[in-house]
């Protein structure tokens, strides 16, 4: 039996070779694609030489585009907020292994010269948001629901924006008066110098970014992805972007996050 799944694994490693390369699905709101790319260059490199396969990110910011390509099995791995991994995993099948240590949570912000500084303060105000599949957008709306707001009549108008970059240049140019990026931005704002923020208020905290893999690969390829992912700290090149965005390593899935987040997303 052991002879047979091995060879099962030597024939599927034999395959992506013959396929020439194991796409890692990136969804980056923060950094352009190309930049994304470049950044992971030490991360890829190492992948590539432990799996023994070449190993390339595919990056963007259109997260239906990289859900029906996840349908596609285009990639072996997707990495992303925990809502795509678990995304992924109902509509392709594919299974969250690996995380970013720490949690992630939608900061309600607004200009400190605004005056707006509880929620109160944010009624009848235009709101700013990013793309509505975001995790961040799904813990606003959660938190908003808590609070039993209802926010198509509590706020003057909402407007999506595709990235975090809109949703600063939204503020700059007086196009809303409150914003929600994610709490690590917010504070990345008001350390840059740009413009100093008020925090409003937050949402629940979810687990943090997520790589799922393909749930077709045989079990032990499945292993040595998630035993290179968990080793990638120790490699001298391979964390170095993670390491530059504050993460120093990653760490297991506890699926019992992911389900209390859902819940959490869907009330």
């Amino acid at each position: 039996m052991r002879k047979s799944l091995f060879a099962l694994l030597l024939f599927f490693i034999g395959s992506v070779q013959a396929a020439d390369t194991l796409f890692i699905g990136f969804l980056d709101y923060n950094r352009s694609p190309i930049q994304a790319v470049q950044d992971a260059r030490g991360f890829t490199a190492y992948m590539s030489r432990v799996l023994g396969v070449p190993v390339k990110i595919e990056a963007s910011r259109n997260y239906d585009k990289l859900i029906t390509e996840a349908k596609q099995k285009r990639f072996g791995l997707v990495f992303g907020p925990p809502t795509f991994a678990m995304d992924a995993m109902a509509k392709a099948g594919y299974e969250p292994n690996v995380r970013v240590p720490g949690q992630l949570a939608a900061a309600f912000v607004a200009l400190s010269s605004s005056g707006i500084a509880f929620p109160e303060d944010m009624k009848g105000k235009r709101l700013g948001l990013t793309d509505k599949n975001s995790l961040v957008t799904l813990l606003a709306m959660a938190k908003l629901r808590e609070l039993k707001i209802n926010p198509a009549t509590y706020f003057k108008s909402i407007t999506y924006y595709s990235d975090i970059d809109g949703l600063y240049t939204a503020f700059k140019y007086n196009l809303i008066d409150v914003g929600v990026p994610n709490l690590g931005i917010y504070a990345a704002w008001n350390m840059s110098g740009g413009a100093d923020f008020n925090l409003i208020m937050q949402s629940t905290g979810a687990p943090h970014l997520t790589f799922a893999v393909r749930g077709d690969y045989p079990a032990e390829f499945k292993k040595k992805i998630t035993d290179a992912l968990l080793s990638a700290d120790k490699d001298q090149f391979a964390m170095q972007s993670f390491r530059g965005a504050g993460i120093p390593n990653f760490e297991p899935v506890d699926m019992a996050q992911y389900k209390a987040m859902m819940s959490y997303i869907k009330q």
